[in-house]
Parts: C-alpha cells; sequence; structure tokens
C-alpha cells in the first residue's frame, strides 16, 4: 500500500489535482470515486480504504481528509503486509487546508 498526500494552503489547486489523477485512471478504465474526508469519522474512513482494497480496488482518492484520517492510513501503510491490503493499492489523500 501507498499513500499519497497533496497538501497546501487553501485555494492551492489540491483538489484539482485530485480530479486530475481521478481523470487519468477513468482514461485508463478504472473507475475512482472520490470520498470528502470531513464527513466521515477516521475510524469509518481507515475501514472504507480496507474495504476498497479488499474489495480488488487499485486506487482509493479522497478529498478534504483531516490529519487523524491521514495517520490513519499511514498506520496502514506502515502494517505492511500484516495490514491485508495488497502492495499496489494506492492511496490519494488531500489534506484538509
Amino acid at each position: 500500500m501507498q499513500v499519497q498526500i497533496i497538501t497546501g494552503d487553501q485555494a492551492t489547486g489540491k483538489t484539482t489535482r485530485l480530479l486530475a489523477i481521478q481523470a487519468e485512471l477513468k482514461e485508463n478504465g478504472i473507475e475512482a470515486p472520490i470520498l470528502v474526508g470531513e464527513r466521515y469519522t477516521t475510524p469509518f474512513f481507515a475501514n472504507q480504504i480496507a474495504q476498497r482494497a479488499m474489495t480488488g480496488a487499485k486506487h482509493f482518492l479522497a478529498d478534504d481528509c483531516t490529519l487523524f484520517q491521514i495517520k490513519a492510513a499511514r498506520q496502514l501503510e506502515a502494517q505492511g503486509i500484516h495490514s491485508g491490503i495488497p502492495f499496489d493499492f494506492v492511496v490519494h489523500l488531500v489534506r484538509k487546508a
């Protein structure tokens, strides 16, 4: 599992970069919806990452993520193979400004 964090101040194009990633994936035939992190609790958010990976998705996209959600994703990443998440699963997170 790889976690990629997009950071920056408000109105600096973070969401635009995430949308560009989504468009690139779509061009390659991969559907990847964007979740809005601030709408979910951290445990639910981490569970969504694991659930998407376990159902065969290769990418997870989320906008407006809290620091706690990013830490939770990093903890899953640190578990490596013990998390049960495939090594080629990529998580793209936009940190909330």
